[in-house]
């Protein structure tokens, strides 16, 4: 067993909702998804070689997304008047930042973005959860680190 290895547990989300403004942590998160970094890659082989050759093109980001433990609509980072809801409706660019608390000493990601998705789950049987996916945009910060 690894001793390096370290637990995904206590990993916060924490969104700006005023932009700006200070972070809040988004109440009753289940597993987060942080946004996957890759470049789409373009092959430049030519006719005179007998191998392959390729480029990478820019820095880019997938989906940022975390599913909700639990849904609570009156909350004020779920609701349609202060939370994501509102900036999903509003269309609102604004900060984020996902903390990694397992991490010695604690990394922290902070990036700008958009609501994509917020998808409420009310099953016969059991709790009312949600989905959110976050579109992010421009630079962002890893650890002190400015990816962009």
């Amino acid at each position: 067993m690894s001793v390096n290895q370290k637990s995904g547990h206590g990993t916060l989300i924490a969104v700006q909702l005023t932009p700006g403004g200070a972070f809040t942590d988004i109440a009753e998160l289940g597993d987060v998804t942080p946004p996957e970094l890759m470049r789409n890659e373009f092959d430049g082989t030519t006719q005179n070689e007998d191998i392959d050759s390729y480029t990478l093109g820019v820095l880019r980001r997938g989906l940022f997304s975390t599913t909700g433990n639990a849904w609570v609509p009156d909350n004020n980072t779920h609701d349609h008047l202060t939370g994501v809801q509102k900036l999903l409706k509003d269309n609102t660019m604004t900060g984020w930042r996902i903390t990694y608390p397992q991490v010695v000493p604690s990394l922290t990601w902070i990036m700008s973005g958009q609501v994509k998705k917020f998808q409420t789950k009310a099953p016969v049987d059991g709790r009312l959860t949600f989905d959110l996916d976050i579109r992010l945009s421009g630079k962002m910060n890893v650890g002190a680190v400015v990816f962009g």
